[in-house]
């Protein structure tokens, strides 16, 4: 079940790049603290329209913070596959690993069945807009695995979290 406009962000905390006793988390209520935060979720590193979304996010990063705006990539793979296409790809923000689809079924929900390498579910492509004060102000997500948020999209987000 996807959150809906106007309810309060279920709070997460999620792994990064790295996962294991010393290594960093974030938790969405210690951003919130400083910012209103925009979720770019996708389903699959290393394939075309996860790519070409998060390269869109990494080269318009500045539209993010000269809003005020943090922004997170969320996927339901492990930190070692993420921290492999990062390091190919240097997207700039944190990439989050939500690999028991919890935080993913909470916002955005998940593609089943529908996906290639045997894969039996994972995270739909969508994007979260949270203002400061915890409060989902906007959501937009994908009919199919191969639909990537447009300009317009992401822009309405981007406002919506940081006004």
């Amino acid at each position: 079940m996807a959150v809906k406009v106007g309810q309060k962000a279920p709070d997460f905390e999620l792994y990064g790049k790295e996962a294991g006793a010393d290594a960093p988390t974030h938790r969405l209520s210690d951003a919130l603290a400083g910012s209103g935060v925009v979720l770019q979720f996708f389903p699959l590193p290393f394939t075309r329209t996860c790519l070409a979304q998060m390269c869109a996010v990494r080269d318009d990063v500045n539209r993010y913070s000269g809003r005020g705006v943090t922004v997170w990539g969320v996927t339901g793979h492990y930190p070692q596959l993420i921290a492999a296409w990062d390091r190919e790809n240097d997207f700039g923000v944190p990439i989050l690993a939500d690999y028991d689809h919890e935080v993913s079924r909470a916002y955005v929900g998940l593609y089943e069945d529908v996906l290639p390498l045997n894969l039996r579910l994972t995270t739909k492509r969508g994007v979260v807009g949270i203002s400061r004060d915890g409060t989902v102000r906007y959501v937009w997500i994908a009919e199919t695995t191969s639909e990537a948020p447009s300009d317009e999209v992401v822009g309405t987000a981007i406002r919506s979290a940081g006004g």
